[in-house]
């Protein structure tokens, strides 16, 4: 099917005059661990000039019966449908740099002609490199700082070495599918995966978002301001620190992720880059210490229900 008829530019907007050099995309994947996606779209639009210049046609790419919108009842009438969009955002930085971003849920179907369609966007904008956001829940403690891995169509166009140690299957999320088309047809694509502390990825957790803008500068993206998540990060920080205070049993499960981290992940003198089946082992280890009901076990308890799966 002509993918060009899948996207299109809102009728004010004059697609011959925008130009940019980066797009970032922020479009669901299996998870949006700590709300870093959600937090950045806010961040993003809210601090800075904005508007949106295009939209994909949902109808043809999304399951609406797998994914139901939500919509209010007022007692007789309905109201407030969320209507789900992938929408292009043209945004300008303080600097006065125009880049872009793309929002939106995970297509459901058509993916190859949704990437085919990116793509066409991509070459009409101009776009010069093109960096997924996304976070992912990770056994690493809060009290470290939040690796950012990177992934991208060609690695020698990874700016930042900061790599996952290892081969992995796993079920492909759309972002990979995309990252895999816009190499295939020349242009510079990398993703950056934030790790979220698994205790707190279900939370909205500003310091994920922070990290991810910490890494597009690094990936030579824009210059973001981090004021208003710092601002909104240190009453999150302050009330996971009183948790942790008032229960013990927490303070030693942070220390157990302490001690991991700082032996797998940072890298000192004489320490060995940890492999795929050592991560995916200290991945389940971490797991088998919460019960069924996602809370910690003591240690030696063993729950009558096995513990959740990394899936």
């Amino acid at each position: 099917m002509d993918p060009t008829t899948l996207f299109s530019y809102e009728r004010h907007v004059d697609s011959r005059a925008l130009r940019g050099r980066t797009l970032l995309v922020t479009l669901g994947a299996f998870s949006d661990a700590g709300d870093a996606q959600q937090l950045i779209d806010d961040h993003l639009l809210n601090t800075l000039s904005s508007r949106v210049v295009g939209r994909l046609d949902m109808d043809q790419v999304y399951d609406y019966a797998g994914r139901r919108p939500e919509v209010s009842l007022q007692l007789d009438h309905f109201t407030d449908y969320e209507k789900p969009e992938i929408l292009l955002h043209e945004v300008t930085a303080l600097d006065g740099e125009t880049f872009f971003l793309l929002t939106g849920p995970e297509p459901s179907f058509q993916w190859e002609r949704v990437a085919s369609a990116l793509r066409i966007v991509v070459e009409q904008l101009g776009i010069e490199r093109t960096l997924l956001l996304q976070g992912f829940p990770a056994p690493v403690p809060h009290t470290r700082e939040l690796p950012v891995t990177r992934f991208a169509g060609d690695p020698d166009s990874i700016s930042v070495r900061r790599t996952m140690p290892g081969t992995f299957r796993l079920r492909a999320p759309f972002t990979a599918l995309l990252t895999m088309r816009l190499a295939d047809g020349g242009h510079d694509v990398v993703g950056l995966t934030v790790h979220v502390p698994q205790y707190l990825h279900e939370m909205s957790y500003p310091d994920a978002a922070i990290a991810l803008l910490g890494a597009i500068t690094e990936e030579h993206g824009p210059e973001v301001p981090v004021d208003s998540l710092e601002a909104q990060a240190e009453p999150v920080r302050e009330a996971i620190a009183a948790q942790l205070e008032a229960q013990p049993q927490l303070q030693e499960m942070v220390a157990g992720l302490e001690q991991r981290f700082d032996r797998m992940i940072t890298s000192g003198a004489g320490a060995e880059v940890p492999t795929a089946d050592a991560i995916a082992a200290e991945v389940e280890e971490y797991l088998a210490g919460f019960g069924a009901d996602g809370t910690p076990q003591e240690p030696g308890e063993d729950g009558d229900d096995p513990a959740p799966s990394a899936g």
